[in-house]
């Protein structure tokens, strides 16, 4: 499994894959929605938005952090499509935090291994941990 991360501005000019693959999507707001080249390749689009902090899990913060209802529809999203698509493609507003940090838990269950994420990336911790949590508790069964 490919994992590709673009930022905002290069996701909307980017060249799609030519293989089939999905996009997950994350703004700050969910009224601001990033121009995604169409593409026959692409089988679905997940959105999602939620600010970039690292706020740990156990500490309540202000409404937009990323949460577990986040974490379980990128699992749900992305096992549904896990067989069919060859490649993820992720965005956020810079490509440097939140993209990564759902790519680094997908690859660590995915494919078991995350090292290249953070050694390229500053992964999300928040949106990290709460992504793994989320599988080990609800996912790993199935």
């Amino acid at each position: 499994m490919d994992f590709l991360i673009y930022s905002r501005k290069a996701i909307e000019s980017a060249l799609p894959p030519v293989v089939p693959y999905v996009v997950i999507s994350i703004t700050t707001s969910p009224t601001d929605l990033a121009c995604l080249p169409p593409s026959s390749s692409c089988l679905g689009v997940l959105r999602l938005a939620f600010f970039d902090s690292d706020l740990p899990l156990d500490v309540e913060g202000p409404d937009g952090l990323f949460s577990r209802s986040d974490a379980r529809q990128i699992w749900d999203f992305v096992l549904n499509h896990r067989e069919r698509v060859r490649c993820i493609v992720l965005h956020c507003n810079a490509g440097l935090s939140r993209s990564p940090g759902v790519a680094a838990a997908l690859s660590n269950v995915l494919t078991g291994d995350d090292a290249e994420l953070f050694r390229r990336f500053h992964p999300n911790r928040r949106v990290y941990r709460t992504l793994l949590d989320v599988f080990h508790a609800e996912y790993s069964n199935r």
